[in-house]
């Protein structure tokens, strides 16, 4: 067998003579879907339910939003501490408490204590108002 030139062997390896193969990087999506089983159709799933917020479980980790449900009193000490409740501002409810008082240069065991006492003082009574039907006199 013939010993090829240097020339043809470049032309060999690159298909072309004087041009180059151009490398074309295949790249993976990073997001792949996995497939999940889901129960047979009649099946009922059983609801997963968030933990409910009493005064002794508030916490550094409380989402806010979930605070405000619970506790509405709660409201009016978040908002002088600096919690913005503008519809573009709406993304602060998922916050917790320790990420808020991080933004707001607040201590959250201090934060935390407070709202636990505002959480722990009774609603006020609202006056209730009686309707009462005509007599028949």
């Amino acid at each position: 067998m013939a010993k090829k030139s240097g020339k043809k062997l470049r032309q060999a390896k690159t298909g072309k003579a004087g041009h180059s193969r151009k490398k074309v990087e295949v790249r993976k999506s990073p997001h792949v879907l996995t497939p999940v089983a889901l129960p047979p159709l009649g099946v009922e799933r059983p609801i997963r339910e968030r933990p409910r917020i009493t005064v002794e479980n508030i916490r550094g980790d409380t989402a806010i939003g979930d605070l405000l449900v619970t506790f509405p009193r709660t409201r009016d000490v978040l908002v002088r501490k600096g919690l913005r409740l503008e519809a573009e501002d709406a993304g602060d409810i998922y916050m917790t408490l320790d990420a808020f008082s991080a933004m707001n240069g607040l201590k959250a065991e201090s934060l935390v204590q407070e709202l636990v006492e505002v959480a722990k003082e009774p609603p006020p009574q609202q006056a209730v108002t009686q309707l009462v039907a005509p007599s028949a006199a």
